[in-house]
């Protein structure tokens, strides 16, 4: 008998799965890759304003590259916090759908966890298009962590891992047992008693 490709693997950790650990290594490698040439092309930029003397690139590189800098930095701390969630909870399916949002926005994922909750996630740090990534079934996505407070999601698989933190916690917000909310802060989901939203 053949599962179905909604089917997560009975394992205790997300971490274990073959095909996320691979996926979370594309992560890091990915976001290490992006560090290093925004540095690169910060300090060439830096290299070009003292060789031209350049105001206007100089206050473009003063502006724009401390950010950047910044923005690219954070996405990779953030990849610790995707394997610890992973480390700490395992895959389970779920039905999802993509609330329509306009070009500027993140993009969301509201997620059905029973009837009466499903609540509206936003993808962190960078909007990513989940239903497009070598996704078998797009209105089915496999999730990581506690529905209260976020966690991973990834296409059926576990082969794209991505940070998950509540938009809308909609109503119905079920209470979780002591045990869970331990490990909700182990997770790195809770800080202090206050959900992470990033």
């Amino acid at each position: 008998m053949t599962t179905s490709p909604a089917s997560t693997p009975l394992l205790k950790r997300a971490i274990d799965h073959a095909p996320t650990v691979r996926g979370h290594a594309r992560l890091v490698i990915k976001r290490w890759a992006w560090l290093v040439c925004t540095t690169v092309l910060a300090v060439a930029s830096f290299y070009a304003c003292i060789a031209w003397k350049s105001i206007g690139l100089t206050v473009l590189c003063v502006f724009f590259y401390p950010f950047m800098l910044t923005l690219t930095f954070v996405a990779v701390r953030r990849t610790q916090r995707v394997k610890k969630i992973l480390s700490t909870y395992p895959w389970q399916a779920y039905p999802c759908s993509y609330p329509p949002r306009a070009l500027e926005q993140p993009v969301v994922i509201r997620i059905r966890f029973s009837e009466q909750y499903a609540p509206t996630f936003r993808i962190t740090p960078f909007s990513v298009e989940l239903d497009r990534k070598q996704n078998p079934q797009p209105d089915m996505i496999w999730f990581a962590g506690d529905p209260r407070y976020g966690g991973v999601v990834s296409p059926v698989g576990g082969h794209y891992p991505v940070r998950v933190v509540p938009e809308d916690m909609g109503d119905g917000v079920p209470g979780g047992a002591p045990e869970e909310d331990v490990l909700a802060e182990r997770a790195g989901l809770v800080k202090g008693g206050k959900a992470r939203r990033s």
